[in-house]
């Protein structure tokens, strides 16, 4: 359920604050001056809009922070609204989640987005589900935040940001935190349900990035991105998707899995290729007595390969690690990688889990000529060459570049150079499976061969 579906009451928001600091209803009436028979008429929705100087007596005897007064105040529905947002903006209140565990492998490409930000003002991450765009744009949030250089906004698609996403779980009460006032606000002005001008003025000229994530459910907010850029010259839009971002200006970002190269010598902390070094780090976790032995290190790097070192992959099938060695899994990854992507946890498909899903559902949005090359790659043996593939479909060098180059932005396949410079493409694992796991789509007949 959107967040937007669930309005905070003054009842439930009197309710928690109370709870939070410790006053029972006796204590409160005896601090404010507003009787028991008020509050409890009023937590329980039986009085739903208080008096103005009735919210200023319970928020004074309570002695909250701004953020939990501005809280207050908004869902009385008695505060001046520009007054309330501001001290809620002002507060952080729609700040990014904290994510569980540490990044890896993404050292340089937060710098490369950091310094994208630093000189253009809108800029897309883009790939295929699972390869870690979400925790890549809170690695950078974060630096920004820390670095001092901005405000940081954090929307999401999925109604609830990062709530859907491995590792980046964020606490959400029904009623009473602060991001169920300022975040629905923001989002309804960038859905068209409110004046993107008041949003507009919220931010003003203050410098600020926001991080809109899950950028492809929220397709109508494109036109209103575009208004706040030209309207709030501080402004920064960092945003993540699974298909390239048709904007004008947009600098797309491409995020590629996790590399299976390593990157530094022995003794340098980065011995390890950084998809090995998440496997291996999981493996450590769930099997601290299990040595990471050569056969050990090796078998993680083969399971690596397989799953094409995309970072839900790994995460999926470590999460059989206190069952299995890596030795054990890489048989099972050979013969089958779509096993080891059923989640361990909770029910089969869960949000944010289901990989298998969602590469289907990337696969099933594209264009007849993606399709029909992107299934030639699949059923190819290595790196096949534009040119080569061109030839094999029948399609034109045109058309087939196009293809290609969408595809490579989708984190569907990956580019290769030939022998001689050219261009080549290579499919993942993990989409090549799920393709050969489904029946192939009928296509047309050549127009001479219908009767």
């Amino acid at each position: 359920m959107d967040v937007r579906d669930r309005p905070v009451c003054f009842g439930d928001a009197l309710h928690l604050l109370r709870k939070r600091t410790g006053t029972t209803q006796e204590q409160l009436a005896a601090l404010s001056a507003v009787s028991v028979r008020a509050i409890r008429d009023l937590e329980l929705g039986r009085a739903s809009r208080p008096r103005r100087e009735t919210v200023r007596l319970l928020a004074d005897a309570l002695r909250l922070d701004p953020s939990s007064r501005a809280l207050l105040e908004s869902s009385a529905g008695r505060p001046a609204e520009d007054t309330t947002l501001r001290q809620l903006y002002e507060e952080g209140a729609a700040a990014p989640p904290v994510p569980i565990g540490p990044i890896t492998g993404r050292r340089t490409d937060t710098d490369v987005v950091c310094e994208a930000l630093g000189t253009e003002r809108l800029v897309s991450l883009v790939g295929l589900a699972g390869v870690g765009k979400t925790r890549l744009a809170l690695a950078v949030a974060e630096r920004v935040r820390a670095d001092g250089a901005a405000a940081v906004v954090w929307l999401s698609g999925h109604g609830a940001p990062g709530a859907d996403r491995p590792g980046h779980p964020e606490h959400s009460d029904r009623a009473g935190q602060p991001h169920d006032v300022l975040r629905p606000w923001i989002l309804d002005r960038l859905s068209g349900a409110g004046p993107v001008d008041d949003l507009a003025a919220l931010i003003g000229d203050r410098r600020t990035l926001l991080v809109v994530d899950a950028h492809e459910s929220s397709r109508v907010l494109r036109e209103p991105l575009l208004r706040l850029l030209d309207h709030c010259p501080g402004l920064r839009v960092l945003t993540t998707t699974r298909e390239p971002l048709l904007l004008r200006d947009a600098r797309t970002v491409p995020v590629r899995p996790l590399s299976l190269t390593a990157v530094g010598g022995s003794g340098s902390g980065d011995e390890h290729p950084p998809a090995v070094a998440l496997l291996l780090s999981r493996l450590r976790y769930c099997r601290p007595v299990l040595e990471p032995t050569e056969a050990t290190v090796e078998a993680a790097a083969l399971l690596c390969g397989v799953l094409d070192g995309i970072p839900l992959a790994l995460e999926l099938a470590a999460a059989w690690f206190p069952v299995y060695s890596p030795q054990q899994l890489v048989p099972i990854a050979r013969e089958s990688p779509l096993d080891l992507l059923e989640p361990v946890f909770g029910a089969e498909g869960e949000a944010g889990t289901d990989l298998r899903g969602s590469v289907r559902q990337s696969v099933a949005g594209l264009r007849p000529s993606e399709s029909r090359l992107l299934r030639a790659l699949a059923l190819h043996t290595g790196a096949l060459p534009l040119d080569l593939a061109a030839e094999r479909l029948g399609m034109a060098p045109a058309e087939t570049r196009r293809a290609a180059h969408l595809l490579v932005l989708r984190g569907l396949a990956a580019q290769e150079c030939t022998a001689d410079g050219g261009a080549a493409l290579t499919v993942l694992n993990l989409v090549r499976s799920v393709l050969l796991a489904a029946p192939a789509p009928r296509e047309p007949l050549p127009a001479a061969s219908r009767r």
